[in-house]
């Protein structure tokens, strides 16, 4: 009975390292993405932050499955290799992340439009932070047309990723239990 009880725990343990590489590998793919968005002339220099769409989505859905290190290194990569200032999307997503854990979460009986209103709400305070940032490291002020059409795409894209990710999730765990 013990053997058994142990055996069910190892699966379990495994199963969910295994939904975290998963999760921790989608936001790697999604980070490519955004970088190859931001060569594109339409999106130049304000590809929209689909990153902090998929964070923020995955902390109101499935919190028990987004680890810091889900965060923390993407949001690195971003950094590295998209050319963005060093530290300042790491520590935004961050503090993102403890907003909507202590604050959204626990309010699981919000309707898809308050979600979509918090999400806005954090998108412009990403970008404000980063221009507050950008403007005392180089005493210069950047385009705010190009800032606020990466805001506004943002903010458009976030259903298409709520909705697909409710989706995909539903369809996982329908077949996740159909199995056990």
């Amino acid at each position: 009975m013990i053997k058994n009880q142990n055996k069910s725990d190892s699966y379990k343990n495994h199963a969910d390292f295994s939904k975290k590489f998963l999760i921790f590998g989608i936001s790697v793919l999604i980070v490519f993405f955004e970088i190859a968005l931001a060569k594109w002339s339409l999106f130049f220099g304000s590809a929209p932050m689909l990153s902090l769409c998929y964070i923020f989505t995955l902390l109101l859905l499935c919190p028990q499955f987004i680890s810091p290190i889900t965060i923390i290194l993407p949001s690195l990569l971003f950094e590295v290799m998209g050319g963005d200032m060093l530290g300042v999307r790491v520590t935004t997503f961050y503090i993102v992340a403890l907003l909507v854990t202590t604050r959204l979460v626990s309010n699981e009986h919000d309707d898809f439009i308050s979600y979509w209103a918090n999400f806005s709400l954090i998108c412009i305070g990403v970008v404000l932070f980063r221009l507050l940032v950008f403007i005392v490291l180089y005493f210069t002020m950047p385009n705010i047309s190009m800032l606020a059409f990466q805001i506004g795409v943002s903010i458009v894209l976030f259903p298409v990723f709520f909705v697909s990710t409710t989706i995909l999730l539903s369809m996982a765990e329908s077949h996740i239990k159909q199995i056990d």
